[in-house]
């Protein structure tokens, strides 16, 4: 299934730094100071993503565990909550594979908040696997946001992780788009 077949599939490819990466673009009909606290305050993260945490706040931790799949851990290195935009940069380390960066950005739109994430400097072949957990979180994080239950994304994992099934081998041959835009 390519990208215009499902827009909430993530991108991967050499972004034009000649980084690895993953970018995700979601618009959720909810203001950018709402969908900030969905990611910041540890209550509401608790509900769509439970068993992770994170500081937003420059220096705070940052963990993601995801049980016997494994755990990230990193350190906030920007925080702004929604102003004109949020931004919210943190480390991820992962067992086995090279520390990485993720950066959400939250900018207002008519329909409420553009949130893009990008997972960047990745080996290609981790990379289909976290695109995966991300697709999942924002799909857990989007029900949420409504008012629905996102164990219902994560019952989903499986069809999902079918949308990145070889992703990496050709991911190489496309531009994912700069992340400051």
């Amino acid at each position: 299934m390519t990208q215009t077949q499902n827009p909430l599939r993530g991108t991967l490819g050499v972004g034009p730094a000649g980084d690895f990466r993953i970018r995700f673009e979601r618009v959720l009909a909810h203001a950018p100071d709402r969908v900030w606290a969905w990611i910041a305050e540890p209550e509401r993260l608790e509900r769509w993503l439970p068993g992770c945490a994170v500081d937003a706040r420059f220096g705070g931790a940052v963990r993601f565990d995801f049980g016997d799949e494994g755990a990230a851990t990193g350190v906030v290195s920007e925080a702004e909550p929604p102003g004109e935009r949020g931004l919210l940069v943190h480390g991820w380390s992962w067992e086995g594979v090279p520390d990485s960066v993720v950066r959400w950005t939250l900018e207002p739109v008519p329909e409420g908040t553009l949130l893009t994430l990008v997972h960047g400097e990745l080996e290609p072949e981790p990379a289909t696997d976290f695109a995966t957990g991300w697709h999942v979180m924002l799909d857990a994080l989007a029900l949420d946001l409504e008012g629905g239950s996102a164990d219902a994304a994560w019952a989903r994992i499986g069809e999902v992780a079918a949308l990145y099934a070889g992703s990496s081998e050709v991911a190489g041959a496309s531009e994912a788009p700069d992340p400051e835009s």
